[in-house]
């Protein structure tokens, strides 16, 4: 009988075997996540994604079974994810992968981690909380395949500007600091915003002002920007206000001023992708038209 290897990831061999188990993962349990190659093939521009180090492979007879990686941060929260090929799971790899992953960080300075189980996966969230891991927040994914949409209005004096109106990327890196200022998931020390406006384009970013001029929110999106199981749709990444704003109800004019947009852009089925709201906000999206198609629950640990 063939033993179990754990070695580390070498992209430019094993990405295509990745993709098929992480493929056939996703078939199972249905979580939401992107297993293509183009998408594991563009993780070598995230920060911290060191194969060398932080990336491994479980090979059992020259098939891979397993897969766990780390992305250590210093000022944020670190991540950490660990999946196991459905037939080869209550055998102890998960663990001896979270043994691995949970190791190397104790070598870097992360302070914190964060981990992802979809809801529904009780076996995943089960394992995690044995492991000493706290719920943080939840994190999901909605759609929206309503081609009219609901009247909205800003209240008296706020003014909602694209990005070329403004074309300064420090403000939209003060903008993503300020407005998603300890929602988890979200990066809280956001130093050069290039990537962010580069991923959904300088006319996709809009900003929110206040009566005296003072930025207080932002909304991205991307037309065409999600494909996956269900075709493509547009993406809309969930408004971030400062925290002041966050309990006035003002999601839902923002929210809707970006799906407008996007309206001209096509009639596409809209994505929407939040991270660290809480439930109120939560509602005002399902109160707009989106329905949620996946939940996640984010753990954390203090390292």
């Amino acid at each position: 009988m063939p033993e179990y290897k754990i070695r580390h990831y070498d992209p430019e061999k094993d990405l295509v075997s990745l993709s098929t188990m992480l493929t056939e993962i996703e078939a199972v349990d249905r979580d939401g996540e992107d297993t293509s190659e183009e998408h594991l093939r563009s993780m070598k521009d995230w920060n911290s994604f060191d194969p060398d180090q932080n990336v491994w492979v479980t090979e059992w007879n020259d098939h891979f079974v397993g897969y766990g990686q780390v992305l250590p941060r210093l000022e944020n929260p670190g991540s950490l994810y660990v999946a196991v090929h459905p037939n080869f799971r209550r055998k102890g790899l998960g663990g001896k992968l979270l043994e691995l992953a949970l190791s190397r960080l104790s070598e870097t300075e992360t302070k914190k981690i964060l981990v992802y189980a979809n809801r529904k996966n009780t076996a995943s969230t089960s394992f995690l909380e044995k492991r000493g891991f706290d719920v943080a927040g939840t994190s999901g994914v909605m759609l929206a395949l309503m081609q009219s949409l609901p009247q909205f209005e800003f209240p008296v004096g706020y003014a909602l500007r694209r990005y070329p109106e403004i074309n300064d990327p420090q403000i939209v890196a003060a903008a993503l600091n300020d407005c998603y200022k300890d929602m988890i998931g979200h990066h809280q020390n956001v130093t050069n915003a290039d990537r962010f406006i580069n991923y959904y384009g300088e006319e996709g970013i809009h900003l929110l002002f206040n009566e005296q001029d003072v930025l207080i929110g932002i909304c991205a999106a991307k037309s065409k920007g999600r494909t996956d199981e269900r075709g493509v749709s547009d993406l809309l990444d969930a408004p971030g206000l400062v925290k002041e704003y966050r309990q006035r109800g003002i999601q839902r004019p923002l929210t809707l001023a970006v799906m407008n947009w996007l309206r001209e852009k096509g009639k596409h089925p809209i994505t929407l992708e939040y991270w660290g709201d809480d439930d109120d906000i939560i509602e005002i999206y399902h109160s707009i038209g989106f329905e949620m198609i996946n939940q996640q629950i984010t753990y954390q640990k203090d390292l």
